[in-house]
């Protein structure tokens, strides 16, 4: 009888303490193996920046029809240093940023990137979505300005469109 009762006590012991292993954020088996969507997303939040990435601009979107203002926001795309309000941006220049809510360094350089381009003066509203969801919305000419890795698509063949190919290590 005793032998019975020890043996039950050691394996509940033996499955609570598996239980609190496989259970607590992050899991040991999680680190170990890397197999699982908690250990897959948190390896694509601290993934970095790599390869190059394409900045196309809508030339028929209101505001972004102006060369000068094309031209700045270009430009604060690649410098990170401190901006200010120019005579340009005094005008009320408000665009959608569109980026793929899968490419996690790219969303976080956006966000960067919106936070630079309001403190310039302009109105940015950052829009996540799906790859099939951008390429439709770039292909019919139906964005204002899209961020987005240079394979994504052929911006050559696109008409209508001014863009910028940026190197990963110039965006840091």
């Amino acid at each position: 009888m005793k032998r019975k009762l020890i043996l039950l006590v050691v394996t509940i012991v033996f499955l609570v303490g598996f239980g609190v292993i496989l259970h607590s954020p992050p899991s040991m088996i999680d680190a170990v193996t890397g197999a699982t969507p908690k250990s897959k997303k948190a390896a694509q939040a601290s993934a970095q920046l790599e390869g190059s990435y394409v900045l196309g601009i809508n030339m028929m979107s209101d505001g972004l029809d102006n060369e000068n203002a094309r031209n700045k926001l270009k430009e604060l795309a690649l410098d990170d240093s401190e901006t200010n309000e120019t005579d340009l941006m005094k005008t009320d220049i408000s665009f959608r940023l569109y980026v793929s809510e899968t490419d996690y360094p790219l969303v976080s350089y956006a966000k960067k990137l919106c936070d630079r381009l309001k403190q310039a003066g302009f109105s940015v509203d950052l829009k996540e979505y799906s790859n099939t969801m951008m390429l439709s919305r770039v292909i019919s000419g139906k964005y204002d300005v899209f961020l987005a890795s240079d394979d994504f698509i052929d911006v050559t063949t696109l008409t209508q469109m001014d863009y910028m190919i940026m190197d990963s290590e110039e965006m840091r």
